[in-house]
C-alpha cells in the first residue's frame, strides 16, 4: 500500500502538470462527494465539489496546491479515488 507521502507528491506533481483542457476527479464511496479539479490559464485550479445527497455544487479557486491538499483531507480523509480526464 502507498504511503500518504507518495500520494500526495502523486497528487502534487499531477495538479502541477494539467494542461488546461484535462481535469482530476477525486470520489468517495463513502461520503457520496467528488471534487474536480481543472487548472485555469491563469494558473490557478477551480475545484468543483459535488454532493449525491444534497446535489449541490460549490466553487473554490485556489493557487496553493498546500490548501488543496488540506481540502481533500478535510472532504474525504485518506479513502478516496482520483482519475484523470
Amino acid at each position: 500500500m502507498p504511503s500518504i507521502v507518495s500520494i500526495r507528491k502523486k497528487l502534487s506533481h499531477d495538479l502541477l502538470n494539467l494542461d488546461i483542457d484535462e481535469g482530476l476527479r477525486i470520489e468517495s464511496t463513502k461520503n457520496r462527494k467528488k471534487l474536480f479539479i481543472n487548472k485555469r490559464t491563469s494558473r490557478c485550479f477551480i475545484l468543483q465539489i459535488y454532493s449525491d445527497i444534497t446535489n449541490v455544487s460549490e466553487f473554490k479557486f485556489y493557487r496553493d496546491i498546500n490548501h488543496i491538499h488540506t481540502l481533500i483531507d478535510n472532504i474525504f480523509g485518506k479513502e478516496y479515488y482520483i482519475s484523470l480526464y
